[in-house]
């Protein structure tokens, strides 16, 4: 009897009934309750680690009784190594960051330690394994609890204030707790784009790629960026931007050595558009059809997938209102891109760029396009894919002579720029 009784008040302690008042309070705004408990690890050091990242934090609170009933809430954690969650002036990574998890147990708000390593990795402007370990940091925490519909959005409701139509809403924020004073990350846990991953496609398209990889001929090792893959923002996706496979070419997705990674034909062909499931150290894979587009491959382990996503054909030769500017032609608009047999891959040949020149691309008023480097990555390399940014005031920069044609390609929102040299 004492125990059933002691599990039935574990129970209440997030479904309290509250019989006097069972109708659900709305309020405007978003209000501060305390509602949220103090961790009893929160004194303890934690160095976050890949081995140990999949271990969990725990926090625990009340339910705001100012809903007056026992409602369906769900809580969302957001951590900060600032304890006012807003980043000193002049700082421009983000002050705070929300956990996506949308929890409804408040008796058990555990996020992993990547979760927590991540969030690190994005306040601290953490981008490369250089930068790790990170310093210790006291992390804070606190919820944003929600009523929510079966379908876990927000319950608002419409009234009428002063003549005009106001929503209430539900939303209350936590007090402010400490998370843990002495948290470090000791791997690079955020994902970071457009990074080379060693994977590559292999193939009759390329030679297999053998000269490149056993020889030591700047030449041949130049074009092993144009079938590399590189990571995206998801975990575990890598994309090829572009490529061009003949009907009936002979390819597989491999690694250098052929060993960490050795992806060939699964069950059936390949459909353009669709998912298709890899065989690992399987034969070779040929395509029934031509294919000019972007590859994306998706796995780990010895459990891989792949998409082929084919782009649309165009008309060459046309103009494309876009222009390469820089030092070499006065910022002016002689070097217009023209457009290839595929959609959003523009060429502008014979072109040629002294070193130390400086360039940007852009249409004639620098308006709706204009494409420029990110902050810090501002150095193109003949031969490779490089990214660039809409509205970015930082100009490309080209420490080597060059003669040949440079390539703009566009996939979604997202624009590259190649220099392949005339040979």
């Amino acid at each position: 009897m004492f125990a059933a009784l002691a599990a039935a008040l574990g129970f209440t302690a997030c479904n309290e009934t509250w019989d006097d008042n069972p109708v659900l309070n709305f309020h405007e705004g978003d209000q501060v309750l305390n509602f949220l408990n103090q961790p009893e690890m929160q004194n303890m050091s934690v160095d976050i680690t890949e081995e140990n990242a999949s271990e969990t934090f725990l926090l625990t609170c009340s339910q705001p009784k100012e809903y007056g009933y026992a409602a369906s809430v769900a809580y969302t954690l957001e951590v900060s190594i600032y304890n006012n969650f807003t980043a000193p002036e002049g700082v421009s990574t983000p002050g705070s960051v929300s956990l996506g998890t949308a929890y409804k147990d408040c008796s058990n708000i555990n996020p992993s330690r990547r979760e927590i390593a991540e969030a690190l990795c994005k306040m601290l402007d953490i981008k490369e394994a250089a930068q790790i370990p990170t310093e210790y940091k006291t992390v804070y925490a606190r919820l944003h609890a929600n009523v929510v519909n079966e379908n876990g959005n927000p319950v608002t409701t419409t009234v009428v204030k002063d003549g005009e139509e106001v929503t209430l809403g539900t939303a209350y924020t936590s007090n402010t707790v400490i998370l843990g004073k002495a948290i470090s990350c000791g791997y690079l846990a955020i994902i970071v784009p457009d990074l080379p991953t060693g994977y590559y496609i292999r193939g009759e398209l390329n030679d297999w790629l053998n000269p490149a990889f056993n020889d030591n001929d700047p030449a041949a090792i130049e074009k092993l960026p144009d079938y590399e893959f590189v990571t995206t923002t998801e975990a575990n996706t890598y994309e090829l931007a572009f490529v061009e496979i003949p009907v009936g070419t002979k390819f597989k997705f491999a690694d250098k050595g052929w060993g960490d990674l050795n992806l060939g034909m699964g069950n059936g062909d390949p459909i353009f558009g669709q998912k298709y499931e890899l065989g690992w150290n399987a034969g070779d894979i040929a395509l029934s059809k031509e294919f000019k587009g972007s590859i994306t491959l998706s796995g780990s382990g010895q459990s891989w997938s792949v998409i082929f996503y084919p782009m649309e054909s165009d008309t060459p030769g046309q103009p494309s209102g876009i222009y390469l500017r820089g030092g070499m032609n006065d910022w002016g608009t002689s070097l217009e891109f023209q457009t290839t047999d595929v959609k959003g891959i523009w060429e502008c040949p014979n072109v040629t760029i002294n070193a130390g020149t400086e360039f940007k691309v852009a249409d004639a008023d620098w308006a709706d396009i204009n494409l420029g480097a990110a902050a810090g990555k501002d150095v193109i390399t003949i031969g490779t894919n490089f990214s660039l940014e809409l509205g970015s005031s930082t100009n490309i920069k080209l420490n080597d002579n060059f003669t040949g044609t440079v390539t703009l390609r566009k996939k979604g929102n997202k624009y590259t720029l190649t220099l392949t040299p005339i040979g």
